[in-house]
């Protein structure tokens, strides 16, 4: 079958044509005309944007190509109007070009993330929340980059909860006293587990600002879930307590140190397994057998500078303990070697790869 294909002389000024390569669960998703749909632009970033369903979030990304692609109209089946002089009626082999691109725009798959910049951190003194941008948790949802399913478990990840209706960060040492005071209570009352309804009013008895939203967080970040059942996330807790335990080290200091430490941090007759493993990327190594905190948030946010961030803190990396610092770059169809391997060496060092600079 052959078609007559034309061309516009000239396009619209106040619009244009782009092509979307759209995955299938997508192309199912728009079938039904209620299902929510939008773009979102990330404030923190430059040149980074997102299409949000309801439950996924996909990160749009510019794939340039050779060739240069055609969006037609069957002129047949007209769909946005344009008619074209001087064809008959039997014209039924007639396509127009409306746009022309050189480039699509792919989807791919991401977790989404909260605009948290600018919130006030909240350590229980109403004296910070003054001059806050009020802000609600609902209006930072609805601007975050984030499918709304998906926003709860990210906020409460990050240690957001809301105070007389203002989005705010818990600070690390009001998470660690609201934290250290439920397992109290649920060593204290022989519970394996709780529901909010129980926990909230023992937890207020002990501090009036540790309110039902602080308990929500809390119980989301460090607690598993069945039937409306709350039970401690032992090593979600562990780690939380390792990592503070790196964050108070003055000078670097050996694992053997850092694990009494960590010991000496949790709460009375709380039992966890303490593993180095769990408190990969929060930590280097400017000696061998030694440790001391890295705050990722200090690192740049691109790839490349990144990593030449970490190669100024130290030259050799633990291939294992370098990878959590940029696997967020790594895409999930891409292996992590096929990505780290533009930026730097991975050398073997006896039984163990180290990453090292180019």
């Amino acid at each position: 079958m052959s078609f007559s294909v034309y061309s516009q002389i000239g396009g619209s000024d106040d619009h244009k044509y782009k092509l979307m390569q759209l995955p299938k669960e997508l192309l199912e998703y728009l079938k039904t005309p209620d299902n929510v749909l939008e773009f979102k632009l990330p404030l923190s970033r430059k040149n980074h944007l997102v299409l949000c369903t309801e439950s996924e979030t996909y990160t749009v990304r510019q794939m340039n190509h050779s060739n240069t692609q055609l969006v037609v109209e069957d002129l047949q089946v007209p769909a946005v109007g344009r008619k074209l002089m001087g064809l008959g009626p039997d014209s039924s082999s007639s396509l127009l070009a409306v746009g022309l691109c050189s480039y699509l725009y792919e989807l791919t798959p991401s977790l989404g993330e909260i605009e948290t910049a600018g919130l006030p951190l909240y350590d229980g003194t109403a004296e910070l929340l003054v001059g806050s941008v009020p802000l609600s948790v609902e209006s930072l949802m609805q601007s975050s980059p984030i499918a709304r399913t998906c926003f709860q478990s990210q906020w409460h990840a990050l240690c957001g909860s809301e105070i007389d209706g203002i989005a705010v960060i818990l600070s690390p040492d009001f998470v660690t006293n609201v934290l250290y005071t439920i397992i109290a209570v649920a060593i204290a009352e022989k519970w394996s587990s709780f529901t909010l309804e129980e926990m909230a009013p023992r937890l207020a008895s002990e501090n009036s600002k540790f309110t039902r939203l602080v308990l929500e967080t809390i119980a989301g970040k460090f607690c598993e879930c069945k039937d409306n059942e709350l039970s401690l996330n032992r090593p979600e807790i562990a780690k939380w307590f390792g990592i503070m335990s790196l964050k108070k080290l003055a000078t670097a200091t050996s694992d053997k140190d850092l694990l009494l430490q960590w010991k000496s941090s949790l709460p009375p007759f709380f039992n966890a397994l303490l593993d180095l493993k769990v408190l990969r990327g929060h930590f280097y190594r400017p000696l061998a057998g030694r440790l001391q905190y890295l705050n990722k948030e200090t690192l740049s946010p691109e790839i490349h500078a990144r990593i030449k961030d970490m190669f100024k803190i130290t030259k050799d990396w633990d291939y294992d303990e370098f990878l959590p610092y940029v696997e967020e770059f790594i895409p999930a169809t891409k292996k992590a070697d096929a990505v780290i391997l533009k930026y730097a060496k991975k050398k073997r060092m006896g039984k163990l790869f180290v990453v090292c600079p180019r």
